[in-house]
């Protein structure tokens, strides 16, 4: 509950005593030109924000420039912050993202955001480098005793996982049928939808790994069938499209935001109708407040890049509010990718938007 003195502390000496310049001030000073080469910065002790992302690995690089053009727009958007922001370029390797955050500490960070890789978070999860508060924008790959000053925030589908669970608790049905594949993050939403169901007396799960061949297809509707059952489907969009019709009509269907990949499409999304899954109000909420004010990159970009855009916003925005409270539980805010408010031991939890796909179209759901 005491993790955050250290930020108020240093952020008003770095008032009173002159501060480097608030990142609002200045941007182009902070976020240069990803298509510039810039030399390698050589920097002062100073205290400062650092945003650590993997802009020098060859996977990650383009969800981290979009995460960090997210950033870049909200600080831009919101009101100046007393203290500078300095971006950390990583490789993918847990070891690089460790010396790197050593760096940062080194030169005088009291708040670090990131990493952004399920690897980086697990790395410094494990060790025993956090010394300030940092915003971790993943999760580890297990279940560990975080250290702490450690947070973690970002775009989990398991956590999507366990809410489109609780959501269909509300269709009164007791057993669940959960259709995956022998992908790992298909099998982590499966373990999470099946713990938040199982948690409710008296309710029942099975799971079908999904098959690619008709004999599969055709045996679903029998076995969807019944007046207590509902299915979860833990499948990417392409794989949900080819058994969609083959599921009982009148059995209920949930998932979850993966199955939502363009609006562009109606004839793609027609193959999904009757689906209810749940997304961030970024790409469901057009009119929505928050979602108004940030300028988006182009609409004809794959979800998955709006996402990560969304999330740097929410990202910026959760920093500032670190910066500014004593204790995490007094964060709670309308975000762009969700409902955001603090679970302990150490969560920022979103809560998306409930739709529904229908005539190929996302409805909202009241």
């Amino acid at each position: 509950m005491q993790r955050f003195y250290i930020v108020i502390l240093v952020a008003v000496v770095a008032l009173l005593y002159g501060s480097p310049r608030a990142f609002a001030t200045h941007p182009e000073g902070y976020f240069p030109d990803a298509n510039v080469p810039m030399p390698a910065p050589v920097y002062m002790p100073v205290s400062h924000i650092a945003l650590l992302l993997p802009l020098d690995s060859p996977s990650f690089r383009d969800a981290a420039e979009t995460v960090r053009k997210g950033f870049e727009a909200a600080a831009k958007r919101e009101a100046a912050i007393p203290l500078t922001i300095r971006v950390y370029a990583t490789s993918d390797d847990p070891l690089d993202v460790l010396i790197t955050y050593h760096q940062a500490l080194d030169a005088g960070a009291v708040l670090v955001v990131g990493p952004l890789t399920r690897n980086g978070v697990t790395a410094l999860a494990s060790s025993h480098v956090v010394e300030v508060p940092t915003l971790a924008l993943n999760s580890a790959d297990v279940d560990m005793l975080l250290p702490p000053n450690l947070y973690l925030f970002g775009l989990q589908t398991e956590s999507e996982a366990v809410q489109v669970a609780e959501m269909a608790l509300s269709a009164g049905k007791r057993h669940a049928i959960i259709i995956k594949d022998a992908g790992g993050l298909s099998v982590r939403l499966q373990s999470a939808f099946a713990n938040r169901w199982l948690s409710d007396y008296g309710n029942t799960a099975e799971s079908i790994e999904y098959e690619q061949n008709q004999a599969f297809y055709s045996q679903l509707r029998r076995h969807t069938a019944g007046e207590d059952n509902l299915v979860f489907l833990a499948l990417d969009a392409d794989k949900v499209r080819r058994i969609r019709t083959y599921l009982n009509p009148a059995t209920p269907v949930y998932a979850t935001s993966r199955i939502f990949v363009t609006n562009q499409d109606p004839l793609f999304n027609h193959d999904l109708n009757g689906i209810q899954f749940m997304d961030m109000p970024w790409l469901l909420l057009p009119d929505h407040p928050a979602v108004m004010a940030y300028q988006g990159p182009d609409k004809k970009q794959k979800k998955d890049t709006e996402r990560l855009y969304a999330l740097g916003i929410d990202a910026f925005r959760l920093m500032s509010y670190m910066l500014q409270v004593r204790s995490p539980y007094e964060i709670a805010f309308d975000g762009v990718t969700g409902q955001i408010h603090f679970v302990a031991p150490a969560y920022f939890v979103r809560v998306p938007v409930a739709a529904k796909i229908e005539n190929g179209k996302v409805q909202l759901l009241k």
